[in-house]
């Protein structure tokens, strides 16, 4: 037996297999934006009827050939007077089932209302064919859940998307955002449709990806973004993501007003997580030298108190600048470019050699691998050259 009801089957079931139910889910809100808030003017006892062995498509006859998930698919009164004594109810004999208007239309008096109470059931914002799921074996009970437990079915019994992903895995179902969920031309390519009159698309608490855009979301986004990056372009453009990743604009909840002047001890203590939005070369670079911090920085405008490196990084010592290299030449590079190195340290203008003693039993190994490395300092045509740096 099919289990589900009439208002459970109104909206779609986004799933496909056997015996998977989402009761667990069955109390979680659902989003406004996917299925609208509905206005339910029935009393539908839906374990009335499985208790009483009724098919889910002897009430919802039309599901077997519903292909769109707007399709209106709620029994009408003919369908229930194929069980219940309406006329009987009227005349005011006894009638079993119950078939007064009153037990399916509360408050409704027929001698002196012309109609009872309309409802109001908007079409969900998804894509869902019905004969389509049916056709292919899944039963009503793996989307909308155990309803002979179930008096009134309202929105709390149409499925989750977790519910959804137990066979929209790629592999038996389709998994792409797009299978389901309406898209709009917007920006650059069909992206997510996620502003609807009743409500704005977006993650919320139990997302199955741990895409849950709650409060503070900007801060905690980078990881997920990194990792399922293809899913947040389902929704989000590149230039939605660069208004705050082109390091031109600085969000207020990401820096504070005065950050200019206090961000250089947030920068040491986790330089990654500036470069998660700042290109050290073409940013941090260019404003530390405008600011006279650069060591390329105008002389006019270079402040001495403002100086990145302790005295004596020039001097042969612990603080000398080329054991700070040799541990972390990475952090050298994000300020200095190599040709400031290269006024140094290139042999071609006599510099000072930054290979360590016995370096040169191994450079021939090295110069076969890549020459090019070696031509930035060495001229490699020239055999006196080539004699001083294999000493």
């Amino acid at each position: 037996m099919r289990g589900a009801g009439p208002l459970a089957l109104l909206l779609p079931a986004l799933a496909l297999g056997q015996g998977r139910s989402p009761a667990a889910t069955a109390g979680e809100p659902r989003s406004p934006a996917v299925y609208p808030e509905q206005q339910i003017a029935l009393r539908v006892n839906h374990a009335a009827h499985l208790r009483r062995q009724v098919r889910c498509d002897a009430c919802h006859d039309r599901i077997a050939h519903s292909e769109s998930a707007a399709d209106r698919n709620l029994p009408a009164e003919a369908r229930c007077a194929a069980c219940h004594a309406i006329e009987e109810a009227r005349a005011g004999r006894p009638a079993d089932p119950p078939s007064a208007c009153q037990d399916c239309h509360p408050g409704f008096d027929w001698t002196v209302q012309p109609a009872p109470r309309p409802s109001r059931f908007p079409p969900p914002n998804l894509h869902f064919s019905h004969a389509r799921h049916l056709a292919r074996g899944a039963a009503c009970a793996d989307c909308h859940g155990d309803l002979s437990r179930v008096d009134l079915a309202t929105r709390a019994e149409l499925p989750r998307m977790a519910t959804c992903l137990l066979c929209h895995d790629g592999v038996r179902a389709p998994s792409a955002c797009a299978t389901c969920h309406p898209t709009s031309l917007r920006a650059r390519g069909a992206l997510l449709e996620t502003e609807f009159p009743s409500g704005r698309l977006q993650p919320g608490p139990g997302n199955p990806f741990g895409l849950d855009h709650g409060p503070r979301y900007e801060r905690s986004h980078a990881l997920a973004a990194a990792g399922q990056r293809a899913r947040c372009l389902a929704c989000h453009s590149e230039p939605s993501c660069n208004r705050c990743h082109d390091a031109l604009v600085r969000p207020q909840s990401i820096h504070p007003g005065d950050f200019l002047s206090t961000h250089v001890l947030p920068a040491r203590q986790g330089a990654e997580r500036c470069d998660a939005c700042h290109r050290r070369q073409s940013f941090c670079v260019a404003c530390h030298e405008r600011a006279g911090v650069g060591r390329n920085a105008d002389p006019a405008f270079q402040d001495p108190a403002a100086r990145v490196h302790p005295p004596g990084w020039l001097t042969p010592g612990a603080a000398h600048h080329a054991v700070q290299a040799a541990r972390n030449l990475g952090s050298c590079a994000s300020c200095h470019r190599e040709e400031q190195c290269l006024a140094c340290h290139a042999a071609t203008s006599g510099g000072i050699r930054p290979h360590p003693p016995g370096f040169a039993a191994g450079c021939r190994s090295l110069l076969r691998k890549n020459e090019r490395a070696c031509a930035r300092c060495h001229a490699l045509g020239d055999p006196a050259d080539a004699a001083a740096r294999c000493r």
